[in-house]
C-alpha cells in the first residue's frame, strides 16, 4: 500500500499567510515593520524557537518571554476567522482515498494547531488519527527523523511513502528520510534538488500519483 504523508501549513490548509501575518504582527507590536511577504519568503516552514531567534537577531528586537503563547492564539484566532484548504486539496485526497492509499499529516506544528486547522477545512476525516507532530517526538524537519518515524508508526517504510511538501525545510526532510517527495511549488522556488517531483497546484497531484503507482516507482529514484 502506498502511504502519502502530508505537511499541513501550505500543503492541505492556506495558513502560511496567516502565520506571518501573526509574526508580522508580533513584530510590530515589539516596534519592528516587516512585511508578510518577507517573513513567508524567509521563515516558511521553520521550526518556531528557531523563527523567533532568528528574527530576534535578524531585527535586533527582544521578543517577549511568552512568544509561543502569544504567536499561537494569534494563529487560532487568524485560524478561525479565515482559514480555507488549499485549492484542489479536497478532491485529491478523494482520489487518493478512493485509490486505497493510507493519508496521513506530518507537521513541524503542535497537535493542537494541526487539527484545529484540519477541522475548520473539513479535513479531519482523510485522516482520522493519522496526525504526527514533530512536538511529539522533538524532532523537526528539515531532519527527516520525522517522516521516518512516521512511516514506521504506520507500519511502513519510507520507501513506500509520498511526501508532499510546499517548502524547502520539508522537502529535505522527505529527501533525508528516503521518500519520494513532491515538491507544491506555490512561490515559483527553484527545485532543490533533481529527484524532486515538482507540481504547481494541487489539481495536478492525482495525476503524479497515478503515474508513480501505475509504474511501481514510489521506491525507485
Amino acid at each position: 500500500m502506498t502511504t502519502l504523508l502530508f505537511d499541513n501549513d501550505g500543503t492541505l490548509v492556506d495558513s502560511e499567510w496567516l502565520c506571518n501575518q501573526a509574526l508580522a504582527t508580533m513584530l510590530a507590536e515589539a516596534g519592528v515593520q516587516v512585511e508578510v511577504e518577507v517573513l513567508l519568503r524567509d521563515y516558511r516552514g521553520g521550526k518556531l524557537a528557531e523563527i523567533f531567534a532568528q528574527l530576534s537577531s535578524r531585527f535586533a528586537v527582544q521578543l517577549p518571554l511568552d512568544s509561543e503563547t502569544q504567536y499561537r492564539r494569534l494563529v487560532s484566532d487568524l485560524f478561525a476567522a479565515q482559514l480555507r484548504p488549499i485549492a484542489g486539496v479536497v478532491a485529491a485526497l478523494d482520489w487518493a482515498t478512493a485509490a486505497g492509499m493510507q493519508l496521513a499529516v506530518v507537521s513541524n506544528g503542535p497537535q493542537a494547531k494541526i487539527r484545529q486547522a484540519l477541522q475548520i477545512c473539513g479535513l479531519s476525516h482523510y485522516f482520522a488519527d493519522r496526525v504526527f507532530s514533530a512536538y511529539d517526538i522533538n524532532c523537526f524537519k528539515p531532519d527527516g527523523g520525522l517522516y521516518q518515524y512516521a512511516a514506521a508508526a504506520l507500519g511502513t517504510v519510507p520507501q513506500h511513502c509520498i511526501v508532499i511538501e510546499d517548502s524547502l525545510p520539508g522537502i529535505k526532510a522527505g529527501l533525508s528520510a528516503g521518500c519520494r517527495t513532491v515538491f507544491l511549488n506555490r512561490y515559483q522556488e527553484a527545485r532543490p534538488d533533481p529527484a524532486v517531483i515538482e507540481i504547481a497546484a494541487m489539481t495536478q497531484l492525482p495525476a503524479i500519483l497515478q503515474t508513480l503507482t501505475t509504474l511501481g516507482r514510489v521506491d525507485v529514484w
